[in-house]
């Protein structure tokens, strides 16, 4: 996108000021959310090479959509059930999907998984009994938000929507999530939220490392089976970013004992 398309886009989006100026979350949803969005900022630069400067235009939109997603998981850790549930918050998210006319089925259907992972997450949280399938379901589930994060973005940018590429991008979106709950492993906790590596352990104990180390490597060896499904140019182009994501991102995916210690001291 060039500059002049930036500029035109740029005073389409700030004359859209109603729903913006009403206060619907607060300042730790967006405190999370800048946090989440230097990892996703480099996945969609990998998909579609988004410059920094069309992702900053999008960013009040999109850190108000995450924001509000994060708000219902501090009301799911206070086991509140009111009118701060993720339906009331679904239907501002909705609000301002129709406000800037991105309405895409694809987005849709997110918001639909994100729902049903925060059933499902709740479930879990507050079960002495799980299943590995529920986990397993609950973490790629999880993504969702990244997911319909995407959808906005590209649909707010007018950029073709790649199915091949979005079907190699699913694997990431996963380990980015567990990416991030490794970040707030003792947040989740302490607040009663899900996290994908605290249900392994209510699943497996002290071997959880080993067990989650097992799925990672599925991921992984998933987003390497697609990626052999793309021509030898974007194999070169994809791998290439992959290799720097995986440095960057997630150095300490490479071995259980890595993720051991990554919940003992931190990301």
């Amino acid at each position: 996108m060039n500059l002049q398309d930036l500029e035109i886009l740029y005073e389409r989006l700030k004359s859209k000021q109603p729903s913006s100026q009403t206060r619907y979350i607060s300042y730790h949803s967006l405190y999370k959310t800048a946090f989440m969005f230097k990892s996703i900022f480099k996945q969609y630069n990998m998909i579609d090479d988004v410059s920094l400067d069309e992702f900053l235009l999008c960013y009040p939109v999109l850190a108000l959509i995450e924001s509000l997603i994060h708000e219902v998981n501090i009301d799911l850790g206070s086991n509140q059930q009111n009118n701060l549930s993720w339906d009331a918050r679904k239907k501002i998210i909705q609000s301002f999907l129709k406000e800037f006319n991105v309405e895409h089925p694809t987005i849709l259907n997110a918001m639909e998984n994100l729902g049903e992972f925060f059933h499902l997450g709740s479930q879990l949280v507050n079960s002495e009994t799980i299943t590995h399938q529920e986990v397993i379901r609950a973490s790629e589930l999880q993504s969702s938000d990244i997911n319909m994060l995407y959808f906005t973005l590209i649909s707010i940018l007018g950029k073709p929507y790649k199915t091949e590429v979005f079907e190699l991008m699913s694997p990431i979106n996963i380990l980015l999530e567990v990416h991030d709950d490794f970040r707030s492993y003792q947040e989740d906790r302490a607040a009663s939220n899900y996290n994908t590596y605290w249900m392994f352990q209510k699943l497996y104990g002290e071997e959880a490392h080993h067990y989650l180390k097992a799925e990672i490597d599925r991921y992984s060896n998933l987003f390497e089976a697609t990626l052999k499904g793309l021509s030898q140019q974007e194999q070169e182009v994809y791998s290439a970013k992959w290799s720097r994501l995986w440095q960057d991102v997630f150095p300490y995916f490479s071995s259980a004992e890595l993720l051991r210690q990554t919940v003992l001291e931190g990301v």
